[in-house]
């Protein structure tokens, strides 16, 4: 499985040193997080060339104009869809439970805290914690014991003040010790684990 090229690399325009940073790569765009609540899915046929850094062909202000997202929308992904929670579960059913008949099942989903505040999204998930990023070059590695609810978002029991107890350095080792950048290759590989396991039960 061929490593991901661009994941956490720094973005430049033409006419910007610094745009933000890759967070995700899809087969065909890089998912850019910049700066307060800036967000650019961006077509990887618009990127120049890649060493140190990720140079797109093009100004910023064209960047803006036609790659600009919501940070709050999904993720895009190579991967097949996670199934939703089941209908015929009780609302308070328990989270390991859940895990246990979805595993990964927070993976790219957004994070809200109790007062309404968006926090990221869900980058990775351990046995006792979430890894989430969010707005500017933040990390936050949350335990899931602050998880009160999981839907179309996952919900922490504290506000948004609060989650900053939890922040860490971006390039800092995720919680099983492993390298940050082991984030663009694993999500490779869980995409290639869907499309065959997908194939398979066709």
């Amino acid at each position: 499985m061929a490593s991901s090229k661009y994941f956490n690399k720094g973005v430049m325009a033409l006419d910007t040193p610094h745009i933000g940073w890759v967070v995700r790569e899809t087969a065909d765009k890089i998912v850019v997080f910049g700066e307060g609540d800036e967000r650019y899915d961006i077509p990887k046929d618009k990127i120049r060339f890649a060493s140190r850094n990720v140079l797109i062909d093009l100004p910023f202000y064209e960047i803006a104009r036609q790659y600009r997202v919501s940070r709050e929308a999904p993720l895009p992904t190579d991967m097949q869809p996670v199934p939703p929670w089941p209908k015929e579960w009780p609302p308070d059913v328990d989270l390991a439970t859940y895990e246990g008949r979805y595993p990964k099942s927070l993976f790219n989903k957004g994070v809200r805290t109790q007062d309404e505040e968006h926090v990221g999204h869900v980058m990775k998930e351990t046995a006792d914690k979430i890894v989430v990023f969010g707005h500017y070059d933040w990390r936050f590695d949350v335990p899931k014991s602050k998880i009160v609810a999981v839907g179309r978002n996952v919900i922490l029991g504290m506000d948004y003040k609060d989650v900053f107890q939890y922040r860490v350095d971006r390039n800092a080792p995720l919680p099983s010790g492993e390298s940050v950048e082991k984030l663009g290759d694993e999500e490779k590989s869980m995409s290639a684990d869907a499309r065959v396991t997908g194939g398979a039960s066709a």
